[in-house]
């Protein structure tokens, strides 16, 4: 009889385990840095969905989201700023929570930085992506005293400023980057190439679709 009740009790516990393992989801939180590219920017100069939006789907069907936060990246943040915000510890008034914080809490980050700061140029030098390139490996390394987790690097592709050489000197440079710092890089560069992806020929700033192929390629990676 004893034999049977340890043999009852041992049998669901490991029922009791596997039910855990079934439907436990660890708490996510997306934390998104960057500039008009990481906020889904338009050519109209309003936002649409961008691929973190399609991300923070992902993980609120999938997963147990807890926090999406995008209010540390906006339109025109450029390299030199971020930096800044990180090193001063800015804090949203909204919500009192510093980049920091936001930082060290997130499962998974994406930063998608450089398409408004290197498109405003009025011409890209090699001093000006040499700038580009030292400021990201620093923001990488701070990023990195916080948290190891997820973190996402997105690369860059090529515009009517940004020319096909330039655009695989910067993203090679980035790709070396993020293997050296032990972080994923996501190479999307072949967007330039998908007239459907983009508003206008004008425009830089992708569409929702331009946004749904980084996502996947994101998504391919993570997963």
């Amino acid at each position: 009889m004893k034999k049977i009740i340890i043999l009852t009790v041992l049998i669901g516990s490991i029922l009791a385990f596997l039910i855990f393992k079934v439907t436990y989801h660890e708490e996510i939180n997306i934390l998104a840095l960057g500039d008009g590219l990481a906020l889904g920017e338009t050519a109209f100069n309003v936002r649409g969905y961008s691929f973190n939006d399609y991300l923070k789907d992902y993980y609120e069907e999938n997963t147990n989201l807890k926090e999406y936060i995008t209010e540390f990246a906006s339109k025109r943040e450029t390299t030199s700023s971020l930096l800044l915000k990180i090193t001063t510890n800015y804090t949203l008034e909204s919500s009192n929570i510093s980049i920091t914080q936001a930082i060290a809490k997130a499962q998974v980050l994406t930063l998608a930085i450089g398409m408004d700061e290197l498109n405003l140029e009025e011409e890209i030098t090699s001093p000006i992506i040499a700038k580009y390139l030292a400021n990201i490996e620093k923001i990488i390394q701070l990023i990195k005293i916080y948290n190891k987790k997820s973190i996402i690097v997105i690369g860059i592709y090529e515009t009517p400023k940004i020319s096909p050489e330039k655009a695989n000197e910067i993203n090679n440079n980035l790709q070396a980057l993020c293997s050296s710092q032990d972080v994923t890089y996501i190479d999307i560069s072949s967007v330039s190439k998908q007239e459907s992806f983009f508003f206008t020929p004008k425009s830089y700033y992708l569409n929702y679709q331009g946004h749904r192929y980084i996502y996947e390629q994101i998504l391919a990676k993570l997963t």
